[in-house]
């Protein structure tokens, strides 16, 4: 990967701050699954633009900001922020599929 994951996530989550999610494919693999608290709120790629356009309605001062980055894991594909977006800090685990793309999402408030 010639950027950082850092990097690949703060693209990632520029783009959720635009309403128009068309552009997920370009982060997300189409089976990503997210975690938020262990339970499961998208399970493929259709459903994360649908979360994400619902997470934005009517918030367009809401912002998601990396606060905290852990160094990535090679090992494990993995890597771990704290993110804030709203009033919530989550703390947030991405693994990365071989394509180098966001293959799931684990955040606990």
């Amino acid at each position: 990967m010639a950027q950082s994951r850092k990097q690949f996530v703060e693209q990632f989550i520029d783009t959720l701050t635009n309403p128009k999610t068309n552009d997920l494919k370009r982060f997300l693999e189409e089976d990503v699954q997210k975690t938020v608290n262990s339970k499961v709120v998208y399970s493929n790629i259709e459903e994360a633009k649908e979360y994400y356009t619902k997470e934005q309605d009517g918030k367009t001062t809401s912002q998601w900001t990396i606060v905290e980055c852990e160094p990535e894991d090679p090992k494990t594909n993995t890597l771990r922020l704290r993110i804030s977006h709203g009033n919530k800090t989550s703390d947030t685990l991405y693994t990365f599929s071989s394509n180098d793309k966001v293959q799931r999402i684990d955040a606990v408030n």
